[in-house]
């Protein structure tokens, strides 16, 4: 059989095709390709007539897999030469290049010479202008990018070259630590339709090393060890201020961005999200029907859905019907019998496809714009070519209320939202599913809307229950048309596809969807809140899980204050108690808690409850001075160690160790706390010391204390609270 060359390797047939002969030999040069020793019998000199066609003979000749690469850097050729990479491309050449240069690349015969003239001859304004292209068209999925705030700049960023640049170079190896080999590079971005001129910078830097398996012709095997090249692209739009972070992954662009805004634009960095949107398909839940909006320079001359999925019985239930821009959905749906009644029991809407007839001002030629939009939080609307189409669409969406905006918090808002950030921020988690926030009676819309949550997925997407021990079922409506007899004539028939899957929980399907925390902009929402209510706010990040705010004035002195999170996991609260007794030399301090972990004490400090500081009968948010005094005088004691030696349980597996003049430490674990309460009660009454046996007599005999205690508990313990009489004990409270 054949080889259909234009089905196998489209876009490398197509370069033979078209492609001039000296452009096709520089490609087939290029330096991608020099490890390729089978594709030097396909190489030609410029000057050879017969040299084209004989490289095209490699397209019957050689199997799919071996062109591969050709295929593959063939295909970057094409997307640059379509009309949005012509227009990116021609945009770089001319603010980028020397004007002869530009001149020459601008002179070639085609769009498709050119993008090759710029992939054989200038490589790095070619991948600037992929850059480019996936920044119109993806920067909106969060996967990919993610947009910070800074101050908009009549200057813009700081030039190629600048002494600005290399300082963020040097900081970038810094903070990464990944050796040396950091370039970075400026590409100025031209004004796009509704997109304001802005200025890309490429990062590249150094991936940690890595090695490959290499096979050649005659079978021989070796090892290639090498450092690939790591690439981050940063957009900055001076006239608003906004950045743009393409990278690896989240953290690495949270990096980038902190650091390009303070160490390039000199600039104070914000945890804010901005730029983010949520499109809301619920509204369908109750109509299909769309209205034709007046607009000034476009005609709506028809808007319609096209498609609709839904889930029915749960959410692994997926039926979807489908028609085409001329017929009403909403009429099909009812003119089956018993379809209406299947929409209107819909659990969830979950795929909406839809069609807009239009035309533009002073234009004839009618035209058709067709997206999708998902429940997942994503649209077609971010990869159609036209940005005219782009904007349209968009618009269209506001005005149907479907694309909703974020925006920053007011105040009133602010107090409604604050127990469940504390609750969010608290469990330091990257995600929440519906059933938590149901629970604690949280509305996730406020959440989203501005800015705290990001909608996800669903928990176990496509699971339903098996009672019949079927799998997942997916259902789709299909319709056709059946031949009646001639009185009767062709009428329309529904027919219910079933396809069969895997199993998953049923239930209310709010319960069972996923967003994503921006824990960053918690945080620092959180601190921005905290910090009024101090009298020297100084916010400093000790760990993950600890927050340094500022100084209290109370009594004449100045109380250190912290907010900590977790404090119910055993392993975050004894990292807690490490840094804040490493703290000791700025006195007792008040530690407020995000959630409601047990005790009055944490490690010379007193423990409260953040919610409980809140004052609840003002429209903001507000910590009252006089309340966080009043907790910590009367707690202060407590947290120097009491008055008398002491253990007070929090709880059946909680307790409080008081030494007078050695302060608290927290003791968790039945065990634990028995051998501790022998400690005590050997202080308080006699006898005094005990030894080993003694303390694990009856309730972990055989076990020795560093064992049962474990590091670093154990090593808090002796240092402070406990004192042997020699190196195995025996033991006693050390006062």
């Amino acid at each position: 059989m054949v080889r259909a060359p234009t089905k196998t390797c489209p876009s490398l047939s197509r370069l033979f095709d078209d492609a001039e002969p000296n452009l096709l030999s520089g490609f087939l040069a290029a330096r991608a390709f020099e490890r390729l020793n089978w594709l030097s019998a396909y190489k030609f000199d410029v000057d050879n007539p017969d040299g084209p066609s004989l490289a095209r003979t490699m397209l019957r000749q050689e199997k799919k897999d071996r062109l591969g690469p050709l295929e593959t850097e063939a295909a970057r050729i094409v997307t640059i030469a379509s009309d949005r990479g012509e227009y990116v491309l021609q945009g770089l050449a001319t603010t980028r290049l020397e004007p002869d240069r530009a001149r020459e690349l601008l002179n070639q015969r085609d769009r498709l010479a050119r993008s090759l003239w710029a992939f054989a001859n200038e490589h790095g304004l070619f991948e600037a202008a992929e850059n480019s292209l996936h920044l119109r068209l993806y920067r909106r999925y969060d996967k990919h990018y993610q947009t910070f705030m800074a101050e908009p700049s009549v200057d813009g960023g700081p030039d190629a070259g600048s002494a600005l640049l290399e300082e963020l170079l040097v900081d970038l190896n810094k903070r990464l630590d990944r050796g040396d080999g950091y370039s970075i590079d400026k590409f100025d971005i031209p004004e796009d339709g509704d997109e304001p001129a802005a200025e890309m910078y490429l990062l590249y830097h150094p991936d940690p090393p890595t090695s490959v398996r290499e096979i050649d012709d005659n079978g021989n095997r070796s090892s290639i060890y090498f450092r690939p090249p790591g690439e981050a692209m940063i957009v900055y739009t001076p006239s608003t201020g906004r950045v743009h972070v393409r990278a690896g992954n989240r953290k690495f662009r949270h990096t980038i961005a902190e650091r390009f805004i303070e160490t390039a634009l000199d600039q104070t960095y914000s945890n804010q999200p901005v730029d983010f949107q949520a499109y809301d398909i619920s509204r369908f839940m109750q109509a299909l029907d769309l209205e034709l909006p007046e607009l000034d320079d476009v005609v709506i001359t028809r808007a319609q859905v096209i498609r609709a999925d839904i889930s029915i019985g749960n959410l692994a239930n997926r039926l979807s019907l489908s028609t085409t821009i001329d017929q009403d959905i909403s009429e099909l749906i009812h003119s089956q019998p018993g379809l209406p009644r299947i929409f209107e029991r819909a659990v969830a809407i979950r795929f909406i496809e839809i069609a807009v007839r239009y035309r533009r001002a002073e234009r004839d030629d009618v035209q058709t714009l067709d997206f999708t939009l998902t429940d997942r939080n994503t649209s077609s609307l971010l990869s159609i070519d036209d940005p005219f189409e782009r904007v349209l669409g968009h618009r269209l969406l506001r005005h149907w209320n479907i694309l909703r905006e974020g925006r920053a918090p007011g105040d009133a808002e602010s107090m409604a939202v604050m127990p469940a950030l504390l609750a969010i921020w608290d469990i330091g988690a990257d995600r929440v599913t519906g059933e938590w926030l149901v629970k604690r009676g949280v509305d996730p819309s406020l959440l989203m809307e501005i800015g705290f949550l990001v909608p996800a997925g669903w928990v176990g997407d496509d699971l339903i229950d098996d009672e019949d021990e079927i799998g997942l079922v997916a259902a789709e409506v299909v319709v056709r048309v059946e031949k009646g007899d001639e009185e009767a004539g062709n009428h329309k028939v529904a027919d219910l596809q079933v396809t069969e899957g895997q199993l998953a929980p049923g239930g209310t399907p709010d319960r069972y969807r996923v967003y994503r925390v921006r824990d960053g902009w918690v945080a620092q929402h959180l601190k921005a809140r905290l910090e009024q209510a101090l009298d020297v706010p100084a916010i400093e990040k000790l760990t993950d899980q600890l927050l340094y705010l500022g100084t209290l004035a109370v009594d004449g002195g100045n109380v250190p204050v912290y907010l900590a999170r977790g404090l119910d996991r055993e392993k975050v609260r004894s990292d807690v108690d490490t840094q804040l007794r490493a703290r000791h030399n700025l006195g007792i301090g008040l530690v407020l808690q995000a959630g409601e972990a047990p005790g009055p004490c944490l490690a010379a400090n007193v423990l409260t409850p953040l919610a409980d500081q809140i004052d609840k009968g003002q429209s903001e948010i507000a910590l009252v001075a006089d309340k966080l005094r009043s907790v910590f005088r009367r707690h202060r004691i407590l947290a120097r160690g009491g008055q008398a030696v002491g253990l007070t349980r929090s709880g059946e597996n909680m307790a409080t160790l008081f030494v007078p003049g050695k302060a608290t430490i927290d003791i968790k674990g039945a065990n634990r706390i028995a051998i501790i309460q022998r400690l005590v009660d050997a202080h308080n009454n006699g006898p005094t010391p005990m030894t080993t046996g003694d303390l694990v007599r009856g309730i972990a005999e055989g076990q020795s204390l560093p064992n049962i205690f474990k590091q670093p508990l154990w090593d808090k313990l002796k240092g402070n609270f406990l004192r042997s009489l020699g190196q195995k004990g025996p033991w006693e409270i050390a006062v």
